[in-house]
């Protein structure tokens, strides 16, 4: 619910501002930019490991709304592709082998997921940018603010390992012996939050060529605000690193929410009208 005040008082803000600067001046600045960024997984649950750091790529346009010489309102929109490496136990429902080599059909299954995870946004960045004033040919900025992020894909590389089924007759859990699978480009949009959003922070420089067209370079660290994940997965037990059951009679996987949230560094280069 703060995050979620936070968010609204921001964007209140932030149109009171846009307001005021059409109202006052109408110099506007426009440009496009691609953005080749490192992105990462963040989660402070330990039932979920984070891996490896992922090299993705985007674009956008930057729309620059000045109230003031030197002070703007930065909008516009970017396509960001997003990703990162995680793994988590997880609940199934399928087809196993048991002990003997006979295939039990249509079976509770648990195994552990290794995720390879790629996400694309459509970014509305509401954000407040300065700069100083030009030194030579250079203008030195920097912004800060929100990112309003809808999902547009998610899919992921999936590799399983199947560690046990249950037995519909005793509820115990048995030894899976089914083989590793593993699944490429699967669609998981179900299992990624539509709407989220990044707190930005960004610097850069601005080299004119002529008039008021100028290159632009920078660097924005984009952090997550509110959680890309949802679903379940299975708790694990951080003695044995093993899934854990609730027992009794239904003896039911103990499970916990999924959370994550994306990260990334990108380089800006682009040029302003």
């Amino acid at each position: 619910m703060k995050k979620i005040n936070t968010l609204i008082l921001f964007c209140t803000l932030t149109m009171m501002s846009f307001a005021q600067a059409t109202a006052t001046t109408n110099k506007f600045r426009l440009g496009f930019k691609v953005s080749p960024n490192i992105s990462w997984l963040a989660s402070d649950n330990s039932n979920m490991t984070v891996g490896d750091k992922s090299l993705q790529f985007g674009y956008g346009l930057n729309f620059d709304i000045f109230f003031a010489e030197n002070y703007a309102i930065g909008t516009g929109f970017n396509i960001n592709n997003t990703g990162g490496k995680y793994s988590y136990f997880a609940e199934y429902t399928g087809d196993d082998i048991d002990a003997v080599g006979n295939v039990v059909t249509n079976m509770k299954q648990v195994g552990l997921i290794s995720r390879d995870l790629r996400l694309q946004y459509l970014q509305i960045p509401l954000t407040f940018k300065m700069k100083t004033n030009e030194i030579g040919y250079l203008t030195y900025w920097g912004q800060f603010g929100l990112g309003l992020n809808m999902n547009l894909k998610a899919l992921s590389d999936d590799n399983i390992d199947y560690l046990y089924y249950q037995n519909k007759n005793t509820f115990a859990w048995e030894k899976s012996n089914r083989e590793t699978s593993t699944i490429s480009s699967n669609d998981i949009k179900n299992e990624v939050n539509i709407f989220s959003a990044n707190l930005m922070f960004a610097a850069g420089v601005e080299y004119n060529l002529s008039g008021n067209t100028s290159i632009l370079a920078g660097l924005t660290f984009q952090n997550g605000f509110t959680d890309a994940l949802k679903g379940n997965g299975v708790v694990k037990d951080q003695s044995t690193n093993s899934p854990t059951f609730n027992g009794g009679a239904a003896n039911t996987p103990k499970t916990f929410e999924l959370s994550g949230l994306p990260n990334y560094i990108e380089l800006n280069i682009g040029i302003l009208f």
